[in-house]
């Protein structure tokens, strides 16, 4: 248990890192927080494809729960939208909260199509 909360807690602060890092070095485009969207879409890839090709043990606690939990953020993109609709800016707003969604859900689904065999 310990050695999986360290794995844990050390994958978590290389994700921070990382997410600070992209999402910093994207601004936003046309209004839209594009290094949020980065990084979500990102860890959703990375996510789907430890998750299809069946990685587990120590590794899964250390990519999975650790980094990726870090990396991605519901939090982040949930108070830029939230900001978007509060500056009156409804378009911005409706277009963060789709894309997030579409992008992520793509980029797992892309993450199927190569990792799962048919």
């Amino acid at each position: 248990m310990v050695s999986e909360i360290m794995l844990v807690g050390i994958g978590g602060s290389i994700g921070a890192i990382l997410r600070y890092l992209v999402s910093g070095a994207i601004p936003k485009v046309n209004g839209i927080p594009a290094g949020t969207l980065a990084v979500n879409s990102i860890g959703s890839f990375i996510l789907a494809a430890f998750t299809f090709t069946s990685v587990e043990g120590t590794l899964r606690f250390f990519i999975s729960v650790g980094m990726l939990g870090s990396f991605t953020t519901f939090s982040t993109f949930a108070f830029e939208s939230f900001k978007l609709l509060e500056e009156g800016e409804s378009r911005y707003f409706l277009l963060n909260i789709a894309l997030n969604v579409v992008v992520c859900l793509c980029a797992a689904a892309l993450a199927h199509l190569i990792f799962v065999p048919y």
